[in-house]
């Protein structure tokens, strides 16, 4: 299992279009179906700042790859953060989930 962030903060101008193209993402990504995936999207409080996450289940290739929403999604944020905001590894150090 691997896990990935992306966190970055636009100016508060961009909000609505960072937010309307996370619904179109989410819509793609839904159509799609890929298995194996636990992608989220958050806005931290009512600010500029967004956090992304992405857990994959195996050790194969991210299907995100293979959505095109998803591949101009991450392009955008880069226009959005003012510059470029590649995805970090993070560690799970404790996980509660029923």
């Amino acid at each position: 299992m691997s896990l990935q962030i992306v966190r970055f903060n636009t100016e508060a101008p961009q909000i609505p279009r960072v937010e309307e193209a996370l619904r179109k993402l989410f819509a793609a990504i839904e159509a799609a179906a890929p298995t194996g995936i636990d992608y989220t999207a958050v806005r931290v409080g009512d600010g500029p700042e967004f956090l992304l996450t992405l857990q994959l289940a195996g050790a194969g290739a991210n299907p995100l790859l293979d959505i095109p929403e998803a591949l101009a999604f991450r392009t955008e944020i880069a226009r959005w953060a003012n510059g470029p905001v590649p995805p970090q590894p993070a560690t799970v150090l404790g996980r509660y989930s029923r």
